[in-house]
């Protein structure tokens, strides 16, 4: 099985190295030689370190691998580990063990790939002297043909995996650099993918060919040319099938579907996750990373529309993330789940699974911009079920987070100002109102100004909302400080849509001044609004025509001008009828019938 790669080798390994490392093991050498079963443990724990990314006690692994092997007289193991433990050098990401330069991509310099051209040339050296692979006993099967190694040897096999390894090394480094991967690494990545290729097929070993492709396809992927990508796996497929392997084709297929996802092909994406899922639970493949697979397949079933499927699939990459330690990617599988059962009106079951993540023990342990952003939505979550006191608490306890991040001043005035808001609709008046203040206070450090005008314009809608007319003043402060903000955008910022907020203001003060009863004054607030949202073109037509409602009804019912309202009513309804609004007109028309028939409400 390990000759062949088929990964269900793995628990019998499992089992092997449990019997060899028990306590009065004694090694019976009809088995083979101890030296080949300690270099052969040794090589399992390497890959298997690996499948942990824990690059560097992998690469140090298959270093003492190739001792082994060379301590037993293995030649053609020994090389393909050095090989490999090369190929594991490129970029460390193991933090537990690898010391300073954790993480870093490691020098891939003239010596690094001189040293991997020398692997090869010594691969050719011994394929040329016609030494074969040892086989599973230790024997050597005798010479080669005179032709050279026979289709799909052990032979062969070596050779070719010393290829696949500096082709693997040339991917990382490629992948390192992208999307802007410079030409020597590109020009060398090509080169190297395409001398496997052709040596796969000159000695007819065709799933090595379908891992060239798979390279390939993989690259064009992470550059965005998913019709490229699509075209390389889908013939690493056909390659990887003709060489009666299957197994091999379990990660083509998952990686398939992810371009396939991109390129807007959910089903037929969804159907192979779902293939490869059952290959690698059929083959016993225990490094599949099944977790990541059932979150795939939670987004393709977004996209088909089989919402049920996708929360099934997200529940169960959380599952397996729990049970594989890793807490972060459990938790932003449900932030995920949180977000699809939200966006499908179940609102109240997405709370439920974000107060799940942020209630677990271990929240503490989460990345802390991984928990914020958990409670940030839970924050938002409460507040559309009207849970606002909940909603707040939850905001004010993320300000305090934020806080003290040294970066955090942009998010702070975001989440202080959302928690004014929320403190206002819980009617915690003197909460909110400092929660306000330490908005305004981020934003001087931080600004935010789009956020700040939306919540001064809301705080002067609620404040009147509370407290009524007399609370007009301080409603109006708040719009001054709306009109700062603006003040202070520079004009040529193309980032800030003057128009919108220019309009959002007007229209909240003509509102604001109205239900004081200032109508003399609402009226040029509500018009110079119209014109700001006219500067929008298009996207300013609905909320025009919002602004001309309350126009017409103060100028109605303010001032008593009931004709002059109609007329500007009808106009606007027109408007609306010509830039295919017929909402927006209909509402404008109702209003018009309204006061033409001497409504007074």
């Amino acid at each position: 099985m390990a000759a062949l790669g088929h990964p269900g080798d793995t628990p019998l390994w499992d089992r092997v190295a449990e019997l060899a490392e028990a306590d009065g093991y004694a090694h019976d050498d009809t088995l083979g030689p101890a030296a080949r079963l300690r270099a052969e443990l040794a090589e399992e724990r390497a890959h298997t370190l690996y499948a942990e990314d824990r690059d560097r006690a992998a690469r140090t692994a298959m270093e003492e691998t190739a001792e082994l092997y060379e301590a037993a007289g293995m030649a053609w193991h020994a090389l393909v580990a050095r090989t490999r433990a090369l190929s594991w050098d490129v970029v460390v990401t193991d933090g537990e063990d690898a010391g300073e330069d954790s993480g870093a991509a490691r020098s891939a310099g003239p010596e690094f790939w001189d040293a991997l051209d020398a692997c090869r040339r010594e691969a050719e050296q011994l394929l040329e002297k016609r030494i074969a692979a040892h086989d599973e006993t230790g024997a050597d099967p005798g010479p080669l043909p005179a032709t050279g190694p026979a289709e799909g040897s052990a032979t062969a096999e070596k050779y070719l995996t010393v290829l696949h390894c500096q082709v693997f090394a040339a991917y990382r480094v490629a992948l390192d650099g992208a999307p802007e991967i410079p030409a020597p690494d590109r020009e060398r990545f090509d080169a190297l993918r395409a001398t496997l290729d052709s040596e796969a097929g000159r000695l007819g070993v065709p799933h090595q060919r379908g891992a060239a492709r798979m390279f390939a396809g993989d690259v064009a992927a992470r550059l965005g040319d998913h019709a490229l990508a699509e075209t390389e796996l889908r013939a690493a497929l056909k390659e990887i099938e003709a060489s009666g392997r299957p197994w091999r084709g379990t990660r083509v297929r998952a990686l398939l579907s992810q371009v396939l996802l991109c390129l807007g092909k959910p089903e037929e994406a969804a159907e192979l996750l779902h293939q490869a899922l059952a290959e690698a639970v059929r083959y016993e493949d225990t490094h599949f990373p099944m977790a990541p697979t059932y979150l795939l397949l939670g987004h393709a079933g977004t996209h088909t529309g089989d919402v049920a499927g996708a929360v099934r699939h997200f529940s169960e990459a959380a599952t397996r993330f729990d049970r594989q330690g890793e807490p972060n990617d459990a938790a932003d599988a449900r932030l995920q789940l949180a977000d699809l059962l939200a966006r499908t009106g179940r609102q109240a079951d997405a709370v439920a699974v974000l107060e799940s993540v942020v209630g677990d023990e271990s929240a503490a342990a989460l990345d802390e911009r991984l928990l914020a952003q958990t409670r940030l939505t839970l924050a938002r979550g409460l507040r559309a079920l009207d849970e606002h006191l909940p909603a707040a608490e939850e905001f004010l306890r993320l300000a305090d987070t934020v806080a003290g991040w040294e970066d955090g001043a942009q998010t702070l005035t975001l989440v202080a100002a959302e928690a004014a808001t929320s403190l206002a609709l819980a009617g915690r008046w003197e909460a909110a109102r400092t929660a306000y203040d330490r908005a305004f206070a981020a934003h001087a450090e931080a600004p935010n100004p789009p956020m700040l005008l939306e919540t001064a314009c809301e705080f002067a809608r609620l404040t009147m909302d509370a407290h009524g007319a007399e609370a007009a003043e301080e409603a109006l402060r708040r719009l001054a400080d709306a009109d700062a903000l603006y003040a202070a955008v520079p004009k040529d910022d193309e980032d800030f849509v003057h128009w919108f907020a220019r309009g959002s203001i007007h229209y909240r003060r003509a509102r604001v001044l109205a239900q004081a009863d200032r109508f003399a004054e609402a009226l040029p607030e509500a018009e110079a609004a119209v014109a700001a949202f006219a500067d929008g073109g298009p996207d300013g037509e609905e909320r025009r025509a919002e602004a001309v409602r309350i126009a017409a009804l103060v100028e109605s019912h303010g001032l008593g001008r009931t004709q002059a309202a109609v007329a500007r009513l009808d106009e606007a309804a027109a408007r609306c009828e010509r830039a295919g609004l017929s909402e927006a007109a209909q509402i404008l028309t109702s209003v018009r019938e309204d006061l033409a028939a001497g409504a007074t409400d």
